[in-house]
């Protein structure tokens, strides 16, 4: 429509420029002057001649052309209906856009304010755990220093009684190991005087016999007179101890130091220590002669000794002073 009218405005205007051009020329070249046609008339004829023509043009258009024309005017329409559809379609989109957009933002702002009355809470909660924890600690703390208080009074006590209790031990073991020591005192005192009464009843060897010839006497002279006899500090010669754990020592006088008797007595007779520089005492008897075997040398007695005489005794009692 908008078409044909255009065509019908282009043809009027072509038809009024070409009426003027006609008078133009023939009032110039022919003199002819048309007084009665005036402009309107001019134009209004031009227009009718116009739509005179393109009514004509119209009816004599071919069916495929409208076809044409239609197809173009439904495209235009098409195109039209897509630019306000897709208008449309754009304006919901980004109000759906806007809407999402507000919704996140509005989500995002819950999030936060959730996140943020969250840490408050938490903080609160901490500092009413850590006001709570302080308290307990301080009351723990209270509790343990009167505890330790209570101990190191309890301790305190236990000392003193412990100490009291040791006093009176110590007085009691004082008085304890008094009376022992007298007691003792008492036993070897008596000890003493028994023994003195019992060594009383042993004769000193170097009175009944020469200690330069005992070694040359015969077993029977020997034993005649060498039952209970003393042997009064003699010196230490040599000694040893066997795999039985018995001592093997040989002793001589004072005055004759290559008369070598020979003791032979263990832990029953005897348990201290035996020096050269020692002093031996011996309450027994005198059991014969013999030499210095192999088992004293075995024992410990030096080589040099091996074959000497000596006498045997029987030991009833020794003494050593070192």
């Amino acid at each position: 429509m908008i078409y044909d009218i255009s065509i019908i405005i282009m043809l009027a205007l072509f038809l009024l420029s070409f009426v003027v051009f006609i008078r133009w020329i023939l009032k110039k070249i022919f003199g002819f002057n048309i007084h009665n046609l005036s402009c309107i008339r001019v134009a209004f004829i031009s227009l009718l001649s116009g739509v005179l023509i393109v009514g004509l043009g119209y009816q004599l258009r071919t069916s495929a052309q409208k076809r044409i024309d239609e197809q173009n005017e439904s495209k235009v329409a098409l195109e039209s209906k897509k630019k306000t559809k897709a208008k449309s379609e754009s304006k919901a989109a980004s109000e759906s856009k806007k809407r999402a957009k507000a919704k996140s933002e509005s989500k995002v702002e819950l999030e936060s304010k959730k996140r943020a009355r969250a840490k408050s809470e938490s903080k609160v909660e901490l500092e009413s755990k850590k006001r709570a924890r302080a308290k307990s600690d301080s009351k723990a703390a209270l509790e343990s220093k009167k505890r330790a208080r209570a101990k190191s009074e309890s301790k305190a006590a236990s000392e003193s009684k412990k100490r009291a209790r040791a006093k009176s031990e110590s007085k009691a073991a004082s008085e304890s190991k008094k009376r022992a020591r007298a007691k003792s005192k008492s036993e070897v005192s008596s000890a003493k005087k028994k023994q003195k009464q019992h060594s009383d009843t042993y004769q000193n060897i170097e009175t009944i016999f020469n200690m330069h010839t005992i070694k040359y006497l015969s077993n029977r002279r020997i034993f005649k007179k060498g039952s209970a006899v003393a042997l009064r500090d003699f010196k230490v010669i040599d000694f040893g101890a066997d795999k039985m754990k018995q001592y093997h020592v040989l002793i001589a006088p004072k005055n004759a130091s290559k008369t070598y008797f020979l003791l032979v007595f263990g832990d029953n007779i005897y348990k201290g220590r035996i020096t050269y520089s020692s002093k031996i005492t011996v309450l027994g008897s005198l059991n014969g002669k013999s030499r210095v075997n192999d088992s004293q040398i075995n024992s410990g007695i030096a080589q040099r000794y091996l074959g000497k005489r000596d006498i045997l005794v029987l030991i009833d009692r020794i003494q050593v002073k070192n």
